[in-house]
């Protein structure tokens, strides 16, 4: 099976875009001297909080509907291009959701905050 990619019409922006690289150490607390650290993690999860941009009423239905089928509300993992280093990245919706609004009264276009998660850069 392929993995699905974020569809054309959807942009990710560079605004609102954060980068939490999640710890990939044991920290461990001492009765006396500095506390003791140790690598646990060959590969630690990346999540992001992004903005994605629609154009369309007709594209934000369409996302819509890929959300729900393509990539089963979220479970799934899919391909995006990733708007810091400009290249193609896995990655899955975080607890399977997201947030939309039209960003005018014609809802000529709309706004979807999303955190997304994916392994390692």
């Amino acid at each position: 099976m392929t993995t699905p990619s974020l569809p054309n019409y959807a942009t990710l922006l560079l605004e609102g875009y954060e980068h939490q690289r999640e710890s990939a150490l044991l920290r461990t607390e001492m009765e006396s001297g500095p506390p003791k650290q140790a690598k646990i993690r060959s590969r630690v999860m990346i999540t992001r909080t992004c903005l994605i941009k629609l154009k369309s009423i007709a594209d934000f239905q369409s996302f819509e509907s890929w959300f729900a089928n393509d990539i089963q509300e979220g479970a799934l993992w899919f391909n995006y291009l990733d708007p810091i280093s400009k290249t193609t990245k896995t990655a899955r919706f975080v607890g399977g959701g997201f947030k939309a609004s039209p960003r005018s009264s014609a809802q000529s276009s709309w706004l979807v905050q999303a955190k997304i998660e994916s392994w390692g850069s």
